[in-house]
Formats: C-alpha cells, sequence, structure tokens
C-alpha cells in the first residue's frame, strides 16, 4: 500500500497519481510504468487521502469528469468491459491491466457468493 512519509496511509486505494492540478496530500513512491511494452522502475507522486471514503469519492468524480472513462462508466456491471474501458482510457500504462483487474473482480465475485 501507498505510505505517507511518516508510514501512515495514504488511503489512495485506486493508484491515482498526483498531477499538477491537484491540490491535496503527495505521497512519492516507487512504481513501474510500461512505455512501449517495456516495463521501468521509475518514482511518482500519488495522491494522499485522510479517508478511505475520500478516495472512492475523488476514483468516482475523476471517472466521471473524465471522458477518456466514458466505456467504463458504461460498462454497468460488466467487469470486463469495465476494466477494458478504463484501460482503453489511459488509466494505466500497464498493457496487462484490464485482464489484471478482470482476474481480481471475478475473484471477489467468486467470495461473495
Amino acid at each position: 500500500p501507498l505510505r505517507n512519509p511518516d508510514g501512515s496511509s495514504t488511503h489512495n486505494l485506486f493508484g491515482i497519481k498526483a498531477g499538477a492540478g491537484w491540490h491535496g496530500g503527495v505521497a512519492a513512491s516507487a512504481t513501474t510504468e510500461y512505455v512501449g511494452g517495456a516495463a521501468l522502475k521509475t518514482s511518482a507522486r500519488f495522491r494522499a487521502y485522510p479517508d478511505q471514503a475520500s478516495a472512492f469519492r475523488d476514483y468516482a468524480q475523476m471517472l466521471i469528469d473524465n471522458p477518456r472513462f466514458r466505456g467504463a462508466l458504461g460498462a454497468g456491471n460488466d467487469a470486463q468491459a469495465f476494466a477494458a474501458g478504463l484501460a482503453k482510457g489511459g488509466y494505466a500504462t500497464d498493457p496487462s491491466y484490464a485482464a489484471k483487474l478482470t482476474r481480481l473482480a471475478g475473484k471477489l465475485q467468486g467470495i461473495s457468493g
């Protein structure tokens, strides 16, 4: 999990980076970015939230406000289509992001019944 410099949680449940327009807390962390299909280790600034509810609100608002993610939001309860929409919108640089998210959703659905 992403941690603040003091070791406390950033509550950044979605790996959202802190761009120039972000005015909240920030925590730097090592990360892997994919460029041209190659994995590169780097450091990035991630958003830090006071609690998990704030992270969920920010994530939802980001998806709503950003037209790149309309495909994900139009997926209804189809986890695979949602993941594909996020990937197509550039949410992550990992070329396997959609497949990984779909596998995780399948595991969680199995747990919940």
